[in-house]
């Protein structure tokens, strides 16, 4: 039987990872090797940045390919690729309308290398958002920011608001932004348009691949485009109602190896 895909996709957190932020990394070795012989990319899509990724997969990272920051920065074979990012201003903005019209609430800005997050957020929040960051400073002053581009921003409170903050902050400003729920208590913000299926649509193209040729793995909000993207889509067992709705087929609990046991029963036919 021939493996009807030459590109894997999988989210990250509920999906590739269990509930102890961790994986099998010997079975994800023997899948990866297998993908390997028989010429398939593996692509990480995640709303992590690149520097937690990285630690995240230490003994593969030279192996494997990334869809960042939902789209917005692209890792191919340890390099920078392609980048999209608020600059300074749009992310004071935003930070300031989501602040005053909803409430002070824990935030996380990300750079290319650093994130940062601001001193008034609860310790729990900040550790909460720490991990996802692995480099990360506070600032009292939002004003402090460097003048870069900006991939993401990470408003750690309920996701049902995030469609309002993305409609309330275009009207005000233009079309600047997009939002995801990335999980139930966590909102991420990138550039207007960007997600992990735009990001993927670019990485694929270095390959000479398209959506027809994907196989994708999600479990919330933020997997939506990439789960419609792809041609053939998993949400995970564990995964949010909203993208069950949006992908072809279900995998197994992510704490059940879900995502590598779904790749072994391609691989393994073939």
């Amino acid at each position: 039987m021939t493996i009807p895909f030459k590109a894997v996709a999988v989210d990250m957190d509920g999906t590739f990872l269990n509930d102890k932020r961790s994986y099998d990394h010997d079975l994800f070795n023997q899948v990866l090797s297998k993908l390997e012989k028989n010429h398939i990319q593996f692509i990480v899509a995640s709303g992590r940045p690149f520097a937690r990724l990285k630690n995240d997969f230490p003994e593969f990272v030279d192996r494997i390919d990334f869809v960042t920051a939902n789209g917005s920065r692209l890792i191919v074979e340890g390099k920078e690729v392609a980048i999209e990012g608020l600059t300074k201003k749009q992310a004071i903005d935003l930070i300031n309308f989501v602040h005053n019209k909803y409430g002070s609430m824990a935030t996380m800005v990300y750079g290319r290398k650093q994130a940062y997050i601001g001193t008034e957020a609860p310790e729990k929040d900040k550790v909460f958002l720490q991990y996802f960051a692995k480099e990360s400073t506070e600032l009292s002053d939002w004003q402090d920011l460097p003048d870069e581009v900006f991939i993401e921003l990470t408003f750690h409170y309920d996701s049902k608001i995030a469609n309002d903050i993305e409609k309330k902050f275009n009207e005000r400003y233009g079309s600047i932004v997009t939002t995801f729920a990335s999980s139930p208590v966590a909102i991420d913000v990138v550039k207007h348009g960007i997600n992990k299926a735009t990001g993927l649509k670019k990485l694929l193209a270095y390959f000479g691949l398209t959506g027809d040729d994907l196989i994708a793995f999600g479990d919330s909000g933020n997997d939506i485009p990439m789960l419609d993207f792809a041609k053939y889509s998993y949400a995970m067992e564990n995964g949010m109602s909203i993208a069950k709705e949006h992908a072809k087929y279900l995998a197994p609990n992510n704490n059940d190896n879900g995502v590598l046991q779904v790749l072994n029963k391609y691989l393994n036919k073939n």
